[in-house]
């Protein structure tokens, strides 16, 4: 009987590690879906804003737009804002997320003319672990080198958001974490006057 018993309890004990294997495979493979999903849906979005004729005032609207849907943009401003972001208060905190997405649509909106009929092809994704999922996709453009574009996608905030871009290897996090903190040096490490200086800096 006590055989028995062992036998059934392996048994048991087998098919639940079976079933956990499952269900963490299955929650990864919709974790890659999502995050390539995501990435599919954007990268429409953008070929449409930059193929649709606006101005470049309105292009950058729109932008910021796609950002505030797309991006995490409360971790992405906190990383690259580094130790300040932990010493700041939460008005602060907001002020710098707002100026931050506003300066960086009009830093990158000022590029969309290079990409006109330009095209985004996602050619793959993989587990990053920690970091999420890395999807990868080429910008293709008309009598143009292609440029590799990965995006690292976290759902840590509740839904899939993108949290860096990797353009040709260079990490728009490390890039972006270096210039705001010399804009901060800049500012004598005022956050408060770094902000003022984001909210209008072309």
């Amino acid at each position: 009987m006590t055989i028995e018993i062992a036998r059934r309890d392996l048994l048991a004990g087998g098919a639940a590690l079976m079933l956990v294997g499952f269900l963490g495979r299955a929650a990864w493979a919709d974790a890659v879906g999502g995050a390539r999903q995501l990435v599919t849906a954007l990268s429409a979005e953008l070929q449409k804003m930059v193929n649709s004729g606006q101005a470049q005032s309105g292009q950058i609207a729109t932008f910021q737009q796609i950002i505030g849907r797309y991006a995490d943009m409360g971790p992405v401003a906190a990383s690259i804002l580094g130790q300040p972001w932990r010493t700041a208060s939460p008005a602060q905190k907001q002020a710098f997320v707002a100026a931050f997405q506003s300066y960086f649509s009009r830093k990158y909106g000022n590029t969309f003319s290079q990409y006109k009929n330009a095209s985004i092809e996602v050619s793959g994704a993989k587990d990053g672990g920690k970091s999420g999922v890395l999807v990868s996709s080429v910008v293709k453009r008309p009598g143009q080198a292609n440029i590799a574009v990965d995006w690292q996608i976290s759902a840590r905030s509740g839904a899939p958001k993108v949290v860096n871009l990797i353009i040709e290897g260079v990490s728009m996090l490390a890039n972006e974490r270096a210039e705001v903190g010399a804009m901060l040096d800049a500012q004598g490490g005022d956050l408060d006057r770094l902000i003022a200086q984001m909210s209008k800096a072309s």
